[in-house]
């Protein structure tokens, strides 16, 4: 009887232990996500890191910048 006690007892505390760990592990991928940005020229999504900004629009290339601004 004392065995089944103790294999129920370590089966939870398994139990708990892995959801423990899983929103651990969920919390930080979300936390990782980076932001991303609309090319105000052709529409592309891109990083934010990765796209040139101008007057608080981003763009993908260069030649979408200049164009943008030709258009203006």
């Amino acid at each position: 009887m004392r065995i089944l006690i103790l294999l129920a007892i370590g089966l939870l505390l398994y139990v708990i232990f892995r959801n423990l760990y899983r929103k651990i592990k969920n919390e930080r991928q979300i936390e990782q996500a980076e932001k991303m940005v609309r090319c105000e020229q052709c529409g592309l999504h891109l990083l934010e890191q990765e796209a040139i900004q101008k007057n608080q629009h981003y763009f993908c290339t260069t030649e979408h910048l200049e164009a943008y601004q030709q258009q203006k």
